[in-house]
């Protein structure tokens, strides 16, 4: 149930926010109040958030809820996105008008970028181990190494996004420190790809994505993997990671302006809440507002020492609720087309019953991916696993469409996305 937080009480679960969870003080997707001061707290972070009632002893005695429901809270509706078709001559005034746009066509299958997708990916996240073990040690960012280790997998998604993207899903909490920059700089050059930027504005996303949290190397590891809620002083001390990084880019050899402006706003917000200025909408730059969501929507949909991946479907959901608020709105809406209402490696269910697993998208028909079916009607693995897409319209044994019935959550059935298609 959708609740204000002025008609929270104390022993109500919280299971959602009305804003990510990382950007505030509760690290912990979900939550039991105890104390009017984690009430206070939340007042200083959302408007409104959900209480799950089955959670046990979570809900509140009967008055309360009608209370709350004369107050207008509703019962949280059906998950619905709808994304607008007619977005890009609006965002064409924010980056160019749509003639100047880049075109990139689809120039080799997923199955052939498999290969260099993975080895560029490999690469790039032991640059980022390099690069770590360099700034602690006080030496500079080596630029040029950087800007080489990049350049291979930005070609790689210029051929194909969806081999990255489906890369991206394999990763766990004990390498999160690592792969998160690598795997949101390769969001931000897929999504960027989708915007028709030039290549050399490609690349200094890419830089910018990647180095966007290398000021955290100068706090505390134990304060980076605390399990639990911030105090006030820590979490004036993360926010800090902004200004440290600004500094380490700035003292880089040869390193644009607009790789450190990624730096400088990626926390920033459209609703004029984030930090370090606290800029709204346009005044935060379009690299800035790229980075921030791409940030967002990696880290809800990886596991971390402190919170489980969302399934990447209904971080889909979640960031269609924040348009307007943390992101603007047309860029949410273009984004979501970029990966597709069914991001590359979605666990769902078909009509016919067979699970499967989403391989690339239809720029065309969002709708309908591409998908590698991995068990049949009753459950059983196929030895044999067949791909469909689904922009084909193939039908099952009754002449019916085969459509998507719905999504699944991660690690449905026992699958692991990341044993299949390497």
């Amino acid at each position: 149930m959708k609740i204000y937080v002025e008609d929270l009480k104390i022993g109500m679960y919280v299971s959602r926010l009305d804003r990510p969870w990382v950007e505030t003080r509760f690290l912990f997707q979900g939550f039991r109040i105890s104390t009017q001061e984690d009430i206070d707290e939340l007042r200083n972070f959302c408007e409104y958030v959900y209480i799950d009632h089955e959670e046990r002893d979570s809900a509140p005695p009967a008055a309360d809820v009608v209370a709350a429901a004369r107050a207008g809270a509703r019962p949280k509706p059906a998950a619905t996105v709808i994304v607008h078709q007619g977005k890009a001559d609006k965002l064409g005034e924010i980056f160019r008008s749509p003639p100047e746009r880049e075109v990139y066509p689809v120039t080799t299958p997923i199955d052939e970028e498999m290969a260099p997708a993975r080895a560029s990916r490999e690469a790039t996240v032991e640059l980022v181990s390099e690069l770590v073990t360099d700034l602690k040690a006080g030496r500079k960012i080596a630029l040029p190494a950087v800007r080489n280790g990049v350049g291979a997998m930005i070609d790689s998604i210029i051929r194909n996004p969806a081999a990255f993207m489906w890369l991206t899903r394999l990763k766990n909490k004990d390498s999160y420190a690592y792969t998160h920059s690598v795997d949101a700089c390769g969001l931000a050059v897929a999504f960027g790809r989708h915007l028709g930027l030039a290549k050399k504005e490609l690349e200094q996303l890419a830089l910018g994505t990647l180095l966007f949290d290398i000021g955290k190397l100068q706090l505390p590891d134990s304060l980076l993997t605390k399990p639990g809620r911030l105090t006030d002083k820590e979490y004036k001390l993360i926010l800090r990671h902004v200004e440290f990084g600004v500094k380490i880019a700035a003292e880089t050899d040869g390193i644009d302006e607009e790789v450190i402006s990624v730096i400088a706003h990626h926390h920033e917000r459209h609703n004029g809440t984030g930090y370090p200025r606290g800029l709204p909408g346009h005044q935060i730059p379009v690299n800035g507002r790229i980075a921030a969501l791409v940030d967002c929507y990696d880290a809800i949909t990886s596991d971390r020492p402190y919170s489980p991946a969302m399934s990447t479907y209904d971080a889909i959901q979640s960031l269609y609720e924040w348009r307007d608020k943390d992101f603007q709105a047309e860029m949410v809406e273009q984004f979501i087309q970029c990966i597709g209402l069914y991001p590359t490696g979605t666990l769902v269910e078909l009509t016919t019953g067979e699970v499967g697993v989403v391989l690339a998208q239809n720029r065309v028909r969002r709708l309908r991916p591409q998908v590698l079916v991995l068990l049949d009607r009753n459950k059983y693995a196929y030895d044999i696993k067949p791909t469909l897409d689904l922009i084909d319209e193939p039908v099952d044994e009754r002449g019916q469409p085969i459509e998507i019935r719905r999504p699944l959550p991660v690690g449905a059935y026992g699958i692991n996305v990341g044993d299949y298609y390497l």
